[in-house]
């Protein structure tokens, strides 16, 4: 038995060099078509389009489709043409030309072979089966590139074994697992990834390790048709010169006809590969220089349009718009971080904000070939807003782009007027909002104060002046009965009147400023309305007044205290037979809606002047002449109104009367009324 022996390994150690590998070089044709088409003078063009011819060529170099191949998103002409080397012309004669012609007819017949496959199957992209078709080759395409003499020598090696060991220990791995780990490296697709290593393994298995093998196995059929066209890389295959089968002559017809130029131009010079390079380069840095100045020029605009009060929400949506203006991005959204932002939109854009202290991020996208970037918007160290992008570029190209350019510290300084701005008006909304509430409370509350402050009076008076009252009634009442000289009778009755009216108005402070606790009972507001009525009609009459009501649903029962509610119609009642000349007319009117009482009292007096309107239940205010009273008639109604939980509103037209309007409802809320019964009214001192 022959044993081969083990060949050493190479001096130059092709693995390791394999491995820094980061691209396959383009065909010098490849370089020329795209640039051919360019202006000598750029004007607007930035490389992103190629002509029908330029795509033609393009699509059958392998070191083009694996730039694409690899990229994250869609990458310009002019940057692939800037960033790859050149097949050198040194692989253009002799031994090294032949398999690199054949290395190139064979890939392009793969390629050609597995997109008419996929279209035949109604695959939805046959163009991604084609390109992983071309790179099926792609670990001897990477070692053709560091050492085209080596791949050679191994096309040369007639036997598998001897072919294989090579591999092993020049490379530390087979072909194929080598063109797999680079295709992982270098991101390509997962179709081209199984393809690199799988291509040939038809029936061993491996398939179903592969993320698509449907589609993988239209690259394994059309690799089985190349074997069969004079293209064949197999070990010991014999030259083959037109295959019978009719659908292989069209394939390698088809294949003569796309690669009728030699793989690598014999003239091309490193001086013109320089030179084209740089061309690319400078036209790339022209229109970089372009977009700059036009993102600019976008910016003072979109400022010199604005609106100065502009809101947070309305400038992102402005913001969102001039991103989606730069010519790679293809949506964009701008979400403020607290507190430029409301608490509605907070809320809304939770999920979409990031943290504040999170830098530039890559995050996917719905739509695969789309990155997404986030990065915030600083102002004095702390994020003000996130913006977030979506581009067919490459991510960390668009990254890079945006963080040099200067339209960027640009906008956080805008963004950071809009938040201060937004910011100083929200606190400006909240102090003015507070000072208003102040000032409408300010009333209520100097009232509670004036009540406080008569609930001390009327508790010291009560106190100091009942027992001299009663002192004097008991004594005037005992002289009363004992004299017989009727102007002493006149003078002692005079004297009681007069005690028994500063004992009312005691008793009347002390309603206001303390109410006795209500004792709610089942009762007709309509009886207690109608007595209070029957009572009144002949002092009504007596001054002139006509006195009229409208009493609706009269067999409504309330659960209410009978007794505030007659003295409550009594004072409103007397407020205007006051307010009423002869002559005059005084309306009461009574309506039960729902569960709701409402009375209304209206006069035809001479109103209320806006002088008074303003202390028409202040206690401590009187508008009447000397010797008429204190006017604790509508303060006593007010207070209750406010115990029973209703409402006590008027209406009046000066010189045409006014009208008071009481809503209470039917029974007394559970609170109120448990409180009523634990409370028991205080008592003044008698007299």
């Amino acid at each position: 038995m022959h044993v081969h022996p083990r060949r050493p390994p190479v001096s130059d150690d092709i693995g390791r060099r394999v491995a820094r590998l980061q691209c396959i070089p383009l065909r010098p044709l490849t370089a020329r078509t795209v640039m051919a088409p360019l202006p000598e003078q750029p004007d607007d063009e930035t490389g992103g389009q190629l002509t029908s011819k330029s795509r033609a060529v393009c699509q059958l170099d392998p070191g083009w489709i694996l730039a694409h191949a690899s990229a994250a998103g869609a990458v310009s002409p002019l940057a692939v043409i800037a960033e790859t080397p050149w097949w050198p012309a040194t692989v253009a004669a002799g031994p090294t030309a032949e398999f690199m012609e054949r290395l190139w007819r064979h890939s392009v017949a793969v390629g050609q072979a597995a997109r008419s496959l996929a279209k035949d199957a109604n695959d939805p992209d046959p163009d991604a089966v084609g390109r992983a078709g071309l790179l099926c080759r792609l670990g001897c395409w990477a070692v053709a590139a560091i050492d085209p003499e080596w791949m050679t020598r191994w096309w040369h090696e007639t036997n598998a074994l001897e072919r294989r060991q090579r591999e092993l220990n020049d490379l530390g791995t087979d072909l194929d697992d080598l063109g797999r780990r680079l295709a992982e490296r270098w991101g390509c697709e997962p179709l081209a990834i199984d393809a690199a290593w799988l291509h040939n393994s038809h029936g061993w298995g491996l398939e179903r390790a592969a993320s698509e093998p449907t589609r993988l196995a239209y690259v394994q059929e059309a690799c089985r048709c190349a074997r069969e066209t004079p293209w064949s890389l197999d070990a010991g295959s014999p030259p083959q010169l037109m295959p019978a089968e009719p659908r292989l002559r069209i394939l390698v017809a088809e294949v003569q006809a796309r690669t009728g130029s030699a793989f690598v131009a014999a003239d091309a010079t490193p001086h013109e590969e320089r030179m084209t390079r740089q061309n690319a380069r400078l036209r790339l840095l022209l229109a970089s220089a372009r977009n700059d100045r036009d993102r600019g020029a976008r910016f003072l605009q979109a400022m010199a349009d604005s609106d100065p009060a502009l809101s947070p929400e309305d400038w992102s949506a402005r913001a969102a718009l001039f991103w989606c203006a730069e010519p790679e991005i293809s949506a964009a959204r701008v979400v403020w971080v607290e507190p430029a932002q409301s608490p509605s939109t907070m809320a809304e854009n939770s999920e979409a904000t990031p943290p504040a202290n999170q830098e530039r991020t890559l995050s996917s996208s719905p739509n695969p070939r789309s990155t997404a970037l986030v990065f915030p918007l600083k102002a004095r160290g702390r994020a003000r807003a996130f913006v977030h992008l979506w581009s067919e570029q490459r991510g960390s190209e668009l990254e890079s782009r945006l963080a040099a350019s200067a339209s960027q510290g640009a906008w956080e300084t805008w963004a950071a007027m809009v938040a201060d701005r937004a910011l100083l008006e929200r606190r400006a909304q909240t102090i003015l909002a507070s000072l208003r509430e102040r000032i409408e409370t300010e009333e209520d509350r100097l009232r509670e104060r004036k009540v406080d402050a008569l609930g001390e009076f009327a508790a010291g008076a009560g106190h100091e002046l009942n027992n001299p009252l009663a002192v004097i009634v008991g004594r005037a009442q005992l002289l009363l009965a004992r004299t017989d000289d009727p102007e002493t009778a006149r003078s002692l009755r005079i004297m009681l009147n007069q005690a028994g009216r500063a004992h009312r108005i005691l008793r009347d402070l002390m309603f206001v400023a303390r109410p006795p606790a209500p004792r709610p009972r089942t009762c007709r507001p309509a009886d207690l309305l109608r007595a209070c009525l029957r009572d009144l009609e002949d002092e009504c009459a007596a001054k002139g007044i006509r006195l009229a009501s409208e009493i609706d649903e009269p067999a409504a029962v309330a659960r209410i205290d009978p007794d505030a509610l007659r003295h409550l119609a009594e004072i409103l009642l007397r407020n205007a037979m006051e307010a009423t000349p002869a002559g005059g007319k005084i309306l009461v009117r009574s309506s039960v809606k729902g569960d709701e009482l409402s009375w209304w009292f209206s006069d035809s007096g001479k109103g209320i002047a806006p002088s008074e309107s303003a202390h028409l239940f202040d206690p401590f205010y009187c508008g009447r002449q000397a010797g008429r009273g204190l006017g604790l008639g509508l303060p006593r109604a007010a207070r209750i109104v406010e115990q029973a939980s209703g409402r006590l509103r008027w209406t009046s037209n000066p010189g045409h009367g006014s009208v008071f309007q009481v809503n209470l409802p039917l029974a007394l809320p559970a609170g109120k009324e448990a409180q009523s019964t634990q409370s028991p009214p205080p008592r003044l001192g008698s007299g």
